[in-house]
């Protein structure tokens, strides 16, 4: 008896979330941040910049942009012609970064040039969209096994997708590793928060997703995806667990951060819909057991 199937068999959508779900850093990214951003300030300006200067920049500065231009500037309005909010965004955010690092080392007075700035935000953008050195992501365990079992010939009309709060590069960085989107590809679909134009924890954003899921595979009329024969499997309590079940949602989750925050929510979410990582996942899929929902 095939058990991994028949404690799927309610679902016709599975979405996945992305980062620290199926891909990961290859490093961590103050590391890569640190070995672009002195690759150029070194040799120009003899200075230097530390990991420990950079991770916690890094972090106020993400926090700061995320509160004055939510969801990587979708809504920020542009000239015509101008370049995408995406991507304005980055460059700001990287920009920030370098400065307020900067402000914490030894000499708190040097101002660094304005096109060195972009040129670090430009390399470290392209970086960590295109990967051509394979420093900036990977996958993480068990997801190539775990895909190729949810794509069996038993399974023909299930539909697997992702839900991601990303920006349009995301398309690139998956088929960059392995998980090709779009038909015949390895997920069928993938939406992003930049463009639902809303993040998750909102329900809308997992609306938006089973739209695209019945546009993928029409249905007749009264055979649609419903809500309640959809899968979300993320690594976050609030925005992948609480999102997709506000939605109606089923929901599992993998590799949860463990800060205070989420060990807080853990507590009001069912011990058996958390797992470690994908692999221990699909062997409680593999259970005779059914798996309660």
């Amino acid at each position: 008896m095939n058990h991994f199937r028949n404690n799927l068999a309610r679902f016709r959508l599975i979405t996945f979330d992305v980062t620290d779900t199926l891909l990961e850093y290859a490093v961590r990214p103050e590391r890569h941040y640190a070995h672009v951003i002195n690759g150029v300030l070194e040799p120009r300006l003899g200075l230097t910049l530390r990991e420990d200067q950079i991770g916690p920049a890094f972090g106020r500065c993400f926090r700061a942009m995320k509160q004055q231009y939510p969801n990587f500037g979708a809504e920020r309005r542009l000239p015509t012609g101008s370049e995408e909010g995406w991507r304005w965004w980055w460059r700001t955010l990287v920009e920030r970064v370098v400065v307020d690092a900067a402000a914490t080392g030894t000499d708190r007075h040097q101002a660094i040039p304005a096109p060195l700035l972009r040129a670090i935000a430009e390399q470290l953008i392209d970086d960590y969209t295109y990967d051509g050195r394979r420093v900036c992501w990977r996958q993480r365990p068990g997801v190539d096994e775990l895909l190729a079992k949810l794509r069996q010939p038993a399974a023909p009309t299930r539909t697997l997708g992702i839900v991601s709060n990303f920006d349009p590069r995301l398309e690139i960085i998956l088929r960059n590793n392995g998980i090709t989107p779009g038909p015949p590809g390895v997920v069928d679909f993938v939406v992003t928060s930049y463009e639902a134009r809303v993040e998750k924890p909102s329900a809308a954003i997992f609306d938006a997703a089973l739209r695209r899921a019945n546009q993928v595979r029409p249905a007749p009329a009264g055979q649609e995806i419903r809500p309640d024969e959809a899968l979300h499997i993320g690594n976050l309590c609030r925005e992948d667990y609480g999102g997709a079940r506000s939605a109606g949602w089923c929901a599992l989750l993998v590799n949860v951060p463990p800060n205070a925050k989420n060990r807080q929510l853990l507590a009001t979410i069912p011990s058996g819909h958390v797992f470690t990582g994908l692999p221990e996942l699909q062997r409680r899929l593999e259970q005779a057991e059914p798996l309660e929902w």
